[in-house]
């Protein structure tokens, strides 16, 4: 089945993976793998891929995702899907607002036009995670409870409607999400929140 059938998609991470990321993305029940995203080791800019299938990881790939520069707080990655020469879309990483308040990315078309966007739900929790470590004997502990609390995003469109949905399950020693697309209407793109979904898993697949 086509990997934008699946209205529910779960990411794991692959656990025991000592150079770049492999993540495996399960349907709904999480019974079977209907995808499979790689980043490469040892590049200066990133390069994410998406397969359809582990048989096919050397073969075609359904979504490609690349940095723009080597070097950029304010990321923007290409993606491209299939066999396309030209991306289709970006995703733009809000660098320092992602870093010190709470996480966001922006999706931009071909023309350069924000046409969507991913926001972490709670600035509160987003805050407290990112500085209670800090204050003395109590933070580290506290920091550690809370990376077991779940971490929500929302993927809206322009006009604000809620399109998708991503939960970190957050833990310490592996990466789940989940992508939820029940409530899409309209034309959206289920690969636009399946793209948001695998650059999310891959930076938490990196950081842990």
């Amino acid at each position: 089945m086509d990997i934008k059938q699946h209205k529910v998609l779960n990411f794991r991470r692959k656990f025991w993976k000592l150079v770049g990321a492999e993540i495996s993305v399960m349907d709904e029940a999480q019974t079977g793998e209907v995808g499979v995203i790689k980043m490469k080791a040892w590049k200066l800019k990133e390069d994410v891929r998406l397969f359809p299938d582990r048989s096919l990881i050397k073969g075609t790939d359904l979504i490609r995702i690349h940095a723009r520069k080597i070097i950029d707080i304010g990321a923007t990655y290409d993606v491209f899907l299939k066999n396309d020469s030209e991306p289709s879309f970006a995703l733009r990483r809000k660098g320092l607002k992602s870093m010190f308040v709470r996480n966001k990315w922006l999706v931009i078309d071909k023309t350069g036009l924000q046409t969507a966007e991913i926001n972490e739900t709670s600035s509160g929790m987003a805050l407290f995670r990112r500085y209670i470590e800090v204050i003395p004997y109590i933070g580290p502990q506290i920091g550690l409870f809370l990376s077991f609390i779940k971490q929500t995003y929302e993927l809206t469109d322009s006009s604000g409607i809620c399109q998708a949905k991503i939960t970190h399950q957050r833990n310490p020693f592996i990466v789940k999400l989940q992508l939820d697309q029940t409530m899409s209407v309209g034309n959206y793109d289920p690969l636009v929140g399946v793209s948001g979904a695998a650059m999310l898993s891959i930076i938490e697949a990196v950081k842990a």
